[in-house]
């Protein structure tokens, strides 16, 4: 009498793509490194430039109304600890300043190395290679033309695609409040006829306000043209366009 056949075990699914909210930028970087493993490398990609970030983050903790397990959560991040050693060596940071910088940065990614045993799961199927978390890219669409759900799909698009061709994990995070973008640091090409396109664009929003609630225009503001004026157009909300893409998930669910 013939053995019956074992249960087929699981396939390895494909790579989550997931919003993380409410959150600022301490409870993301508390997070990024309270779940960073030892095996699977986290790419942190700062919609902004280096300066910009810092800027936002010595925001976090200005004195006037700042509570204070916000400070002690820094302070935690910023001890050299032997976990914090141990896991920032696990993180690599890039900054992109520009909407094209972030698109071009996208496509460019190649998959990160992988030992052998590593490189393949169940029934020989590629397991995540490691997580990309894409941070502010909001706020980085909110200083140009295409600040629109024209623009925002595309961005989406891009880092959807990015994430199943080098099979990672991919986190889009946008932190509230604080999230300054300098004036000298937007690309020229990116601000053409801004006094035209200022109420279209939609307002970014600050303090302990939820950023994907913000209504912003279909098309880009180079087609929102009508001779020579700006049109609003239909307006959607930010959260509908990332939903055709990523689950939303709160930050408080995932603690453990």
């Amino acid at each position: 009498m013939a053995e019956p056949e074992p249960d087929p075990e699981p396939e390895a699914g494909p790579p989550t793509r997931t919003v993380i909210y409410p959150l600022t930028l301490p409870a993301l970087l508390q997070h990024i490194l309270t779940t960073q493993s030892g095996t699977t490398p986290t790419r942190l990609i700062i919609c902004s430039t280096k300066d910009a970030f810092l800027l936002n983050l010595a925001a976090t903790i200005q004195p006037q109304g700042v509570q204070s397990h916000t400070q002690d959560r820094l302070l935690q991040l910023a001890t050299p600890t032997l976990h914090n050693l141990f896991t920032a060596r696990h993180v690599q940071v890039a900054f992109c300043a520009s909407v094209q910088t972030l698109l071009a940065y996208l496509t460019s990614l190649k998959p990160a190395a992988a030992s052998p045993s590593e490189e393949l799961g169940v029934r020989g199927k590629r397991q995540v290679s490691e997580r990309i978390f894409l941070v502010n890219p909001l706020a980085l669409h909110a200083a140009t033309s295409s600040f629109a759900a024209q623009g925002l799909s595309r961005a989406f698009a891009v880092a959807v695609d990015t994430s199943l061709r080098v099979h990672a994990q991919l986190v889009v995070a946008e932190c509230q409040g604080g999230n300054i973008q300098p004036n000298s640091l937007r690309c020229d090409e990116e601000n053409e006829d801004e006094s035209n396109d200022v109420g279209v664009r939609g307002t970014t929003l600050g303090g302990s306000e939820d950023p994907w609630e913000q209504e912003v225009s279909i098309l880009n503001g180079s087609v929102r043209k009508f001779g020579d004026r700006a049109w609003a157009g239909r307006t959607i909300q930010a959260k509908r366009i990332a939903a055709r893409w990523f689950h939303f998930q709160k930050l408080e669910d995932l603690r453990v």
